[in-house]
């Protein structure tokens, strides 16, 4: 138990002196409510009924400050009301910037609050794609072509938004002098799987006790599941190797070791070729290099967006003389494809990284999973 409570209180002090802005926090020493297991960009702290967000600016370049936001019970609105930084919970209405703001407010069963979205051609989300047809949800924009009259209509109690690094976020500022309270959400800088779903946790302190303590319940659940199966991967079968993605503009781009999608393939008991170890950023190889990687790879994963073996062999007739495409071993993550481009796989996804995972480990190693139904993955066929 001491073991336990020393490595607990060490994860908390390294959060905060990562966040060199607490200095001059007034909830400095407040109680720890939530420390992530796998996350790196945020936790929660509580004091009296308030509970303290930090979201950690990890996109932008050597900035280790915090942003920190108190949300406090809905009924103290008197004393907070206009306060910069203070949210009431819980939420009555949300305007999500990103689809996985969508696909964590699903996770922990409050998507049916959500009002305004943007980009509403890429959701995959079934009841919110049906509620901007219906009008009832509606489509804000994109960022610098962010339609401020309707997001001002729908008096959000908090606009859920993203930081992009080395990308300016004034196309928000607007919406502060509006009154509108902005939350940053860096779930997209998460190299982990499971630390991109911990941001359900986040995501819940915006609600009551109950939709919090079930999105840890779920989160935990998703934990167990996921590190079950990548011990099943890791104790019954060899590596395997991967061949990722395909030309891009002539470039062909190669994940980084660090990055999420090699965790996961790792997790499933492959390696990606030509992958730099260390790294998160993904890294441009030239054509004759991927050709290489290519003769040496037992499987091929994420050819852009193609389909059908033929389709991406039209891309490039080389294609169709490398061993994987041969032998039918091509998968994409496409199956849940929507008709405006985008794919449920970064939005969903996100929160349900043990079901890619399964997925991953049928396309791999069938042998352990039989039962299992691709959810995410297709391979392309021959039509």
């Amino acid at each position: 138990m001491k073991c336990f409570l020393s490595i607990y209180l060490l994860l908390l002090s390294l959060f905060l002196s990562s966040c060199h802005e607490q200095k001059d926090d007034p909830y400095l020493h407040a109680e720890s409510l939530y420390i992530p297991e796998y996350a790196q960009g945020f936790s929660i702290k509580q004091e009296g009924d308030k509970r303290i967000l930090y979201i950690k600016k990890s996109w932008i370049e050597g900035d280790q400050s915090c942003f920190t936001y108190v949300l406090y019970p809905r009924k103290d609105s008197l004393l907070y009301k206009g306060k910069e930084g203070f949210i009431p919970y819980p939420l009555f209405n949300a305007v999500c910037l990103s689809t996985t703001h969508i696909a964590y407010l699903e996770a922990i069963e409050q998507s049916h609050l959500i009002t305004g979205v943007s980009g509403a051609q890429y959701l995959s989300n079934e009841h919110v794609r049906e509620a901007v047809t219906l009008g009832r949800v509606k489509d804000v924009g994109y960022e610098g072509a962010l339609n401020y009259e309707t997001l001002l209509s729908l008096h959000p109690d908090v606009v859920f938004a993203y930081g992009i690094a080395g990308t300016s976020t004034a196309y928000l500022n607007p919406l502060a002098r509006m009154g509108i309270k902005v939350v940053y959400m860096g779930d997209y800088v998460e190299s982990h799987p499971l630390g991109k779903a911990e941001y359900m946790v986040a995501f819940s302190a915006f609600f009551d006790s109950h939709t919090y303590q079930q999105a840890i319940n779920s989160f935990k659940n998703i934990c167990d599941s996921y590190n079950h199966l990548k011990e099943l991967a890791h104790a019954h079968t060899p590596v395997v190797k991967v061949l990722m993605n395909a030309p891009f503009k002539d470039v062909w781009y190669i994940p980084g070791g660090n990055s999420y999608m090699s965790k996961l393939l790792m997790d499933a008991g492959a390696m990606v070729l030509g992958s730099k170890e260390g790294v998160i950023e993904s890294s441009a190889i030239s054509l004759e290099m991927a050709y290489l990687y290519a003769m040496e790879a037992d499987f091929w994963l994420h050819p852009n967006a193609y389909r059908t073996l033929p389709l991406l062999a039209e891309s490039d007739l080389r294609f169709a003389q490398i061993p994987s495409f041969r032998a039918q071993r091509v998968y994409n993550n496409t199956l849940r494809s929507t008709p405006g481009g985008g794919t449920d796989f970064w939005e969903a996804g996100v929160t349900e990284p043990h079901i890619i995972l399964s997925d991953l480990i049928k396309i791999f190693h069938p042998q352990l999973l039989p039962e299992h139904e691709w959810v995410y993955y297709e391979q392309l066929g021959v039509e």
